[in-house]
This record gives structure tokens, C-alpha cells and sequence, in this order.
């Protein structure tokens, strides 16, 4: 006899939400390009790219490609040293049955 728990014991789809954010770069600010990048390596959800257009300074600051899948993990801002990135938490959203089967797959 296996001592099985049910996925569904743990996952109610229809109560389980996570936030969602907005995501603002202060461009002047940035130092980013092969100096830096940590925004867009530590987010794991890939919100951002590198951009192509350099600041006054010459970096190249990163541009949201992606700002509905934030998650509000705010890796990005708190791994920016030169405090060019915030998030805000703007809302919710539900998690789907689909979403919740390709991140086991994943795993």
C-alpha cells in the first residue's frame, strides 16, 4: 500500500493567485550592458531584455518585454546597485491548471 497525497490536495486552482507588478527603470540611472545585467539575469521570469539604445552614459539600459508575467519577485530591484529598477505590486491574478502542470514538468 503506497501512502500517496493527491496534487489536488495541495493545489485549489480556483484560490490560488499570485501578484502580479509593474516594473519601472530609471534609464539616466542605469549602468547596464557588459558591465552589468543583473536585472535580467536573476529574473526568473524574463521580464526584461537588453536594450539597444544607450543612456547619456553610454550604458544600455534593459526594456520590459514582458511586464504581465511579473511576479513581484523583486530580484531585479534588489540586485540593481546603482537603484535604477522598482516594482509594484499592482494586482493578482489566478494561477491555471496549465500553468501549475508545465511547472511540474519543468521540475
Amino acid at each position: 500500500m503506497k501512502n500517496e497525497v493527491s496534487s489536488s490536495r495541495y493545489w485549489n486552482i480556483k484560490d490560488c493567485t499570485i501578484p502580479i507588478g509593474k516594473v519601472t527603470i530609471l534609464p539616466s540611472y542605469c549602468k547596464g550592458g557588459d558591465d552589468c545585467d543583473d536585472c535580467i539575469r536573476f529574473c526568473p521570469e524574463n521580464v526584461l531584455e537588453r536594450g539597444t539604445e544607450p543612456n547619456e552614459r553610454g550604458y544600455f539600459p534593459p526594456i520590459i518585454v514582458e511586464e504581465g508575467k511579473c511576479t513581484v519577485c523583486v530580484r531585479c530591484q534588489l540586485y540593481c546597485s546603482e537603484n535604477a529598477i522598482f516594482v509594484q505590486k499592482t494586482g493578482e491574478r489566478i494561477v491555471t491548471a496549465e500553468e501549475v502542470s508545465l511547472a511540474r514538468e519543468e521540475n
